[in-house]
């Protein structure tokens, strides 16, 4: 269930993403998402056996209210992010190596329209789960009775991966013309690079899964679908190697 994890090459992912995503974030966040990104280069360097990496406030992105469709404005809408992550070292690794495995990965984004706020998640599953291996749900709170489900399969779990769907929801033009525009041409070559063979991974062991298995409904089998994928690779398709 957990796949070793190349962090020294997603620290630089991290990097590649906050400078991408930099004219988005709110004022009052503008050095915060830069420093987490020199915070996890600065683990990795460590080399401890296990990086908790994680945020203490919440990066708040500048809001917008051209989200819905062609010619329809809304109130203005924010968007922050949060994480929880913890990396391990597998036993009997060397230091210099800059392979973790993933230990547990949340990443927590809110939506605030005036006063009103949803909030929701992206897990990477653990033994104490259900449902798929990588899924989205609305956050279960005692007070307003939501409940743990559904959970939605989902290829965003990472950090940066949820940023980068929360702005393409929340800056629809905006977002995809700073990506396409070529001034940021090499930032977004490494992190469109680093999603895409991750997600080819995982596609992949779904769709192995999907043809092992005769009897069970394709949907119901995503809805417990728990990975076999062992490593992930990099951007340039290497596996993670201890």
């Amino acid at each position: 269930m957990s796949a070793a994890f190349d962090l020294g090459q997603y620290a630089e992912e991290v990097g590649a993403f906050a400078e991408l995503a930099e004219s988005f974030v709110d004022a009052t966040s503008a050095l915060r998402l830069s420093e987490v990104a020199r915070e996890l280069q600065g683990f990795v360097a460590a080399g401890n056996p296990v990086i908790d990496w994680q945020t203490r406030q919440n990066i708040v992105f500048r809001h917008s209210n051209l989200y819905d469709g062609p010619g329809k404005h809304h109130r203005d809408t924010s968007l922050e992010l949060g994480f929880e992550c913890r990396f391990e070292r597998p036993a009997r690794t060397k230091k210099k190596c800059k392979v973790w495995n993933i230990g547990r990965v949340a990443t927590h984004l809110t939506l605030k329209k005036e006063e009103r706020r949803l909030s929701c998640h992206f897990d990477y599953k653990n033994a104490g789960q259900w449902g798929p291996q990588i899924h989205f749900q609305v956050k279960e709170t005692e007070e307003n009775g939501f409940l743990p489900i559904p959970r939605i399969a989902s290829l965003s779990f990472l950090p940066t991966d949820c940023a980068d769907l929360g702005l393409a929801e929340l800056h629809p033009e905006a977002w995809r013309k700073l990506q396409s525009s070529g001034a940021m041409s090499h930032h977004t070559a490494i992190v469109r690079a680093a999603q895409e063979q991750r997600s080819l991974v995982y596609l992949a062991d779904i769709a192995k899964q999907w043809n092992d298995d005769k009897k069970a409904t394709r949907i119901c089998m995503l809805q417990d679908y728990t990975s076999n994928v062992r490593s992930l690779p990099d951007r340039h398709g290497r596996e993670a190697r201890l």
